[in-house]
């Protein structure tokens, strides 16, 4: 059967071939299932939601517990009401339907199986402090960056974005706030349970995401884990439930937040004021400023908008997938194809030879085969294929986009024309970088990423030994590769306002660029092992012993290798009381021989409540479990030099080779050696944490709000801090174990569910409290108290490492107030306009030894997210929201950006007739060290609500799409990011990227998107 789908102006023919499939032409017969729903007391039930499985298609029962709902002969219904057990039956060859649903005792959400490393526990039975969710409620918007789509979703998990620039949109996540100081305290990303990053993969290949965040949990990864982890599961095919399944979407994506730039009247203007606020001469005259406010000569006065001129508001975005997935009881598969294509914003960019816009193109393939070989064998096959086309502008230099962005960001309106009367590139001695000149005469690069993910494992029941064993192994191979091309060229550019005119850069035809493979990365990693899982009379134990070895090699580098021996045990007991233990012996290379491996121990201990006589369930409490662990992890703590590069084997002690003399020798060459700084410390060890966690399970109202809260306790030690020891030394100690944080909090998580007169209602929030405090660290000698971060939170602003502050005190608003000040030395000029500090050591002098040590981190204290789905027939909506607290962001850099540091923000600064409402200091182009100063004057809130996405959708009726061969269409409007609430709208910046559309960092974009899904 061939279909003729119109999408965006262009027809698509679909042939897809039924044969083999559950649902097949020649069975579509229409019925009207219907009958009668009652409890076990034969009592008749109304608000059951009646579902044909499959489809959007549902029903309700009313007062008298009947239904009525139109599917297939060969369809099968779902009945669900909170409250009881969801019930399933078959519809084929059924007339009248009797249902009894029996009552849950427990909530059939807390009977959810959740995904644990390599198992699969119900929520009744975890102990763990875990977020779990499944993704097919998440909204089908074209993103870059699937990681994205978490935000706001899970309690305990923080979701930052921190660019915007496509197929590189970097997002950053935390679990359960930060407790490590040191780099690298990031959690670990695991895809099908080994190290991966799903930020490029396809949604439609994700079937669930889950947050582990306490001892038990995650000591399953040894030193691995001591971060949190997030654990991503890919689809598997289910057994007679066969499926063909088309996604659709195209829109766009709209800039927002860019720097406000100034004509060339304006920036003329305030450079002036600039050079008179230091007593300096003018730079334009009064004829000058006429020129640029009269645009009366272009040429030897110019007046460019490079940001209109060069950049699109808007640009296009639009993703295709195809999934099929099904099988029998033998074997089951899934396979998914998607593309995603995304533009730049540039314009001007096609040339004949080539289009230097910025482009971001993703492939993706994923196929997962489940085999049962016999009935004690099984066989699973995951395997994904990525790959990623980017196009980005050389923009000289090999800056690429940034650098583009650069120059129209920080380019003085007035430094050139565009283009000269004679059609040449304009340019200066001062600014040799034209814009167009840049997109249409540097070249182009184009570089192209391949990926394989495959992992293969094998399951063999060993009952013969014992009921309930089994022998597994595991193995996953991932590779790593590039390819780069492209095109180089340059142009030279024309003074003409000078007499001769001058020409600078020297110009290149265009020719091809050295093209090449990248450094490939190969993974491997291996799992094997047994695992025990029985139920004799009222006890249930699950049990797991692995042993772990993994590598990645490239040939640019040593390799990097671990190893892991671990053991998990649950025990249940009728199914209301639970202990588990899970412990791990873990090392690394990292650490020197006889230093490398450690026990991690951790146990946990739960009790449902609510099944106790004393308190049985009732409407208004449903359910109660309450759970605790404790246990000791392990992190890995990196180690960096005093340029930021990673330390491999920091224990070691390197030497280099150099031509001297050898002290005592006369002064010939001799060939001596040197210790390389910082020297090797043997005595690394890893972070420890020790951690606490309470937490409970409840449900309410008949089932219908869940709520699960967690309080915990982490104390992390030996934390890797700058040794400080003597200079007489002459060397310096790559690091030593110092440091010491208490973090401490709570995170909770609601969910609402309800069935109101045919409107299926869910609605979902969490929260997240994390607080910290350093304890210990190594400080310089000769520290003042005040000064001191010891007993203030960790983290800082902006990412600068800063947390000392000097504290302002309002602006200079005379010379009077300056001299009855105390002095101010930051910089060598003070004038009024400036900023005032405090003299908190009280020696009439503000200098270094006034700044004072402070709570201010853009790390939030809290962080929450809220949203619903909500569905009536044939529509339905759904939006999420992300929010954060207790967060701080510096703007000076901010209000400085554009050219000479000027932007439409400089018409606040002050002056003498703006003085009682300037909202920020003199305008200053040198000898500005006092107002750059680290200062509580230029701190701001950077709280945020966000909308993270919302789509609306609308099904067609069943009674169409079965006439057409589908068991289901629907078409749909979405968004991400549409709308955001801060204290920072006045400063026309985004709170959480605030540097995007500013320097050299990617505009904040909006996406809008339309689309069709369509399932045979």
């Amino acid at each position: 059967m061939t279909k003729y789908i119109k999408c965006f102006g262009m027809f698509m023919s679909l042939s897809v071939s039924f044969t083999g499939l559950a649902l097949q032409a020649q069975t579509l017969n229409i019925k009207t299932f219907s009958g009668k729903i009652t409890d076990e007391k034969g009592a008749a039930i109304d608000g059951v939601e009646v579902t044909v499985i499959g489809s959007r298609v549902r029903a309700g029962s009313d007062k008298n517990g009947s239904f009525a709902i139109k599917g297939m002969s060969e369809d099968s219904l779902s009945f669900n009401k909170a409250g009881y057990k969801e019930l399933r039956v078959a519809g084929k060859d059924r007339a009248d339907i009797s249902v009894v649903l029996a009552k849950s005792n427990g909530a059939d959400y807390f009977n959810e199986l959740v995904d644990i490393p390599f198992a699969k526990r119900t929520r009744r039975e975890l102990n763990y402090a875990v977020s779990a969710l499944k993704t097919d409620d998440f909204p089908k918007i074209p993103v870059s960056n699937l990681s994205s789509m978490l935000a706001g979703r899970f309690s305990g998990l923080l979701v930052q974005q921190t660019g915007n620039q496509p197929g590189t949109e970097n997002i950053a996540f935390q679990v359960r706030g930060k407790s490590s100081y040191a780099q690298g305290s990031a959690p670990k990303l695991l895809v099908d349970g080994v190290e991966r990053d799903f930020s490029d993969m396809d949604i439609n290949e994700v079937e669930s995401v889950t947050v582990l965040k306490d001892a038990a949990a995650l000591n399953w990864y040894g030193l691995l884990g001591g971060n949190g982890v997030i654990l991503v599961n890919t689809r598997h095919g289910k057994a007679r439930q066969d499926f063909i399944n088309f996604d659709i979407q195209g829109g766009f994506q709209k800039v927002e937040n860019l720097v406000t730039p100034l004509n060339s009247y304006k920036f003329a203007t305030l450079y002036n004021q600039g050079l008179t606020n230091a007593g300096q001469a003018p730079a334009y005259n009064q004829e000058a400023l006429d020129a640029y406010q009269n645009q009366s000569n272009p040429y030897l006065f110019p007046d460019n908008n490079y940001i209109d001129r060069f950049l699109n508001k808007t640009a296009p975005v639009q993703r295709y997938a195809v999934s099929l997935g099904g099988g029998s009881d033998k074997i089951r598969y899934f396979t998914n194809v998607s593309y995603y294509d995304q533009n730049g914003l540039f314009k001007n960019t096609q040339t004949n030879d080539y289009n230097s816009n910025f482009n971001y193109k993703r492939y993706n393939f994923r196929v997962n085969l489940d085999y049962d070989v016999t009935k004690t064998l099984s066989f699973s096959l995951l395997a994904g294929v990525r790959s990623e086309r980017r196009t980005d502008p050389i923009g000289g230099g090999g800056g690429g986009t940034a650098a583009v962005l650069s120059s129209l960001f920080t380019l003085p309106p007035n430094a050139f024309p565009i283009l000269n009367q004679d059609g040449t590139y304009g340019g200066t001695s001062v600014y040799q970088t034209n814009p167009l000149g840049q997109l249409q005469n540097s070249g182009v690069y184009k570089a192209i990423t391949n990926v394989l993910l495959a992992s293969i494992s094998a399951k063999q029941r060993l009952d013969f030994v014992t009921p309930g064993l089994s022998a597994n192994i595991f193995f996953s191979y991932d590779g790593y590769g590039n390819y780069t091309h492209g095109f180089t060229q340059n142009y030279s550019v024309v003074n003409q306002t000078l007499t001769p005119s001058q020409t600078f850069r020297t110009p290149a035809v265009l020719a091809y660029q050295f093209a090449g493979f990248g450094t490939s990365t190969k993974n491997n990693e291996v799992w094997a092992g047994f695992d025990y899982d029985r139920t004799i009379g009222n006890h249930k134990i699950n049990a797991s012993a692995r042993a772990q070895q993994a590598t990645s090699a490239a040939v640019d580098r040593i390799d990097y290798n671990e190893r892991l021996f671990v053991g998990r045990v649950d025990y249940g007991f009728k199914n209301r009381y639970f202990l588990g233990f899970t412990g791990s012996y873990s090392g690394s290379e990292n650490y020197a021989p006889g230093r490398r491996f450690g026990f991690f121990p951790a146990g946990t201990i739960g009790w449902v409540v609510s099944d106790e006589d004393f308190l049985k369930p009732n409407n208004a409490l449903s359910y109660l479990k309450l759970r605790a662990s404790y246990g000791r992890s392990g992190n890995i703590g990196p180690t960096y030099d005093s340029n930021g590069n990673l330390v491999r084997l920091p224990y070691r002690a390197l030497f280099t080779r150099g031509a001297g003399p050898i002290l005592g020798s006369s002064f010939s060459s001799t060939t001596t050696a040197y210790e390389v700084s910082p020297t090797g410390n043997p005595l690394t060890t890893w972070e420890k944490i020790d951690r606490l966690n309470i937490g409970a399970d409840i449900s309410f109202l008949n089932n219908s709000l869940y709520l699960t809260a967690d309080y915990f306790n982490e104390t992390r030690t030996d934390i890797l801090s700058s040794a400080n020891l003597p200079g007489i030394l002459g060397v310096a100690v790559s690091a030593v174990n110092s440091g010491k944080v208490n973090s401490k909090g709570f995170d909770m998580s609601l969910l609402y569910q309800k069935n109101l007169s045919g409107v299926n209602l869910s609605l979902n929030g969490n929260f997240t409290y994390a607080a910290n405090k350093l304890l210990e660290q190594s400080l310089p000698s000769g520290t003042l108290s005040y000064q001191s971060p010891l007993g203030y939170n960790i983290g800082n602003v902006n990412g600068a490492g800063n947390k000392r502050y000097y504290l302002s005190d309002g602006l200079f608003q005379s010379q009077e107030e300056i001299n009855a000040s105390p002095k101010q030395s930051l910089s060598g000029l003070v004038v009024p306009g400036d900023i005032r500090y405090k003299d908190v050591n009280g020696d009439n002098i503000i200098d270094s030894r006034d700044a004072v040590s402070t709570n201010y981190t853009d790390v939030p204290k809290a962080y929450y997210g809220f949203g619903f789905n909500i569905s009536y027939k044939l529509f339905d909506i759904s939006a999420q929201f992300q929010g954060v607290y207790g967060r701080t962001i510096d703007i000076r850099s901010l209000v400085y950006s554009g050219p000479n540091n000027l932007n439409g923000l400089s018409l606040d600064s002050w002056t003498p007739a703006t003085a009682s409402t300037a909202r920020f200091p003199r305008i200053a182009l040198t000898d500005n060290g006092n107002n750059n100063a680290s200062s509580d004057f230029w701190l701001r809130s950077g709280d945020f609500i966000k909308l993270r996405t919302v789509e609306l959708g609308l099904t067609l009726p069943q009674r169409l799409t079965y006439k057409l061969h589908m068991q289901k269409a629907r078409f749909f409007i979405g968004g991400y990011n549409l709308l955001s609430f801060s204290k920072l709208k006045d400063l026309n910046m985004d709170p959480e990227t605030p540097f995007a559309g500013r320097g050299n960092n990617y505009p904040y974009l909006k996406t809008y998107t339309l689309g069709v899904n369509v399932k045979f």
